[in-house]
């Protein structure tokens, strides 16, 4: 089946880049990808693997956060601490085995203070065992396309837990898209600075917030800082402005007010060098599109999807529309049917496609409708 090409070049506004100023050589990788595509606007290494610390527990609040939206535990949930809590470093809060803890507290401690035995805690109650929990994070870790990542437990807690920028920054973004986030966020746990778990008591434990960025940064939502003798120092945080949402991940940093320049340094460039692009398309010079065997002769066809996509403010390129569509249909065609596909290309990068679909059915000229129309034309009736 023949198809044409259908290209019309729309320059894209142009202003100043600003360029951030950190070098390669000073962290192991760092990604900046729009949080709703996945697109990468800036990376070094983005796909190389490290040992991640305690940005696994990302993956752990994403899976808590899904369970709570499912309705399979809730807030005031009382969980208890297993054996295994007494054998983890810190960061703690000090569990005894067998403690009881209210599930909304452990996540407090986990989003806040990146505590390992609430983590633990976390994933043995809602997986049955840590190791149950920890083959359900590399499941879903599979189901987001994180390709190079493994989940060795459910806290990072040794360097056998290894992953990507560029899967971090996936998962991350799935934790701040579609309201997750907000499912663990009833107290404003990812933006709070300083809290308390087991208030009023003797064994009562201060948490201090470990992502520092999360008090001061325009737009953020919230993330996840860490560092261990082998990942060096990581951060993954989400900042929205606008229609925007960010997500910028930095892995082994050698300094934290390092890792948190860059961290900024990304998001400040991309709220500031990109934007979202969101051009009238005109259908005339794909559409309308031939119907044979019809009881019309065409049939208009539009994007199934409102066209809108990610670029560069200094592009200086220009944006190639495509919509490729066979030389005719037969009919019958259904309203809404997909009859093509339409690309929007910047260089040689896809950075949007849907369908293309019929705007309305076209019926069947079978030989009752052409007596039927027949009838019509020479009795007027």
């Amino acid at each position: 089946m023949k198809t044409f090409i259908y290209i019309l070049l729309i320059s894209v506004s142009a202003a100043s880049f600003n360029a951030p100023a950190y070098t390669n050589e000073s962290v192991n990788a760092y990604v900046l990808i729009e949080a709703e595509t996945g697109e990468i606007l800036l990376s070094h290494n983005e796909n190389e693997q490290f040992p991640i610390t305690s940005l696994a527990k990302i993956m752990t609040l994403l899976i808590i956060a899904e369970e709570l939206a499912a309705g399979n535990i809730s807030f005031a949930d009382s969980v208890p601490a297993p054996p295994e809590v007494m054998g983890l470093k810190a960061p703690v809060i000090w569990l005894d085995p067998g403690e009881v803890f209210p599930l909304g507290e452990l996540v407090k401690a986990v989003v806040m203070s990146s505590a390992n035995d609430a983590v633990l805690a976390l994933a043995v109650y809602a997986g049955s065992s840590a190791q149950e929990f920890t083959n359900r994070m590399n499941a879903r870790a599979a189901e987001l396309g994180m390709a190079n990542t493994f989940f060795a437990d459910p806290g990072g807690f040794n360097e056998d837990t290894v992953s990507t920028a560029r899967d971090i920054a996936i998962m991350t973004a799935a934790l701040f898209n579609d309201g997750l986030h907000e499912i663990l966020d009833k107290g404003s746990f990812f933006t709070t600075r300083l809290s308390e778990v087991r208030k009023g008591t003797e064994r009562e434990s201060q948490l201090v917030n470990t992502n520092r960025m999360a008090q001061w940064y325009d737009g953020i939502l919230g993330g996840k800082a860490g560092h261990s003798r082998f990942a060096g120092l990581c951060i993954a945080n989400c900042a929205e402005r606008g229609s925007m949402r960010l997500v910028a991940v930095v892995l082994g940093s050698a300094g934290e007010d390092e890792r948190d320049a860059l961290c900024e340094q990304l998001l400040d460039s991309g709220f500031a060098d990109f934007e979202y692009f969101e051009p009238e398309i005109d259908a005339s010079g794909f559409s309308p599109l031939t119907v044979t065997r019809g009881v019309e002769k065409a049939v208009e066809v539009v994007p199934s999807l409102p066209v809108r996509f990610i670029s560069h403010r200094d592009e200086a390129g220009e944006a190639v529309f495509e919509a490729a569509l066979p030389e005719n249909i037969e009919a019958p065609i259904e309203e809404g049917q997909v009859v093509g596909t339409f690309t929007v290309r910047l260089g040689d990068k896809i950075v949007f496609e849907c369908d293309l679909t019929a705007v309305c059915g076209v019926e069947e000229l079978t030989f009752i409708k052409s007596a039927e129309f027949m009838t019509e034309r020479f009795f007027g009736c």
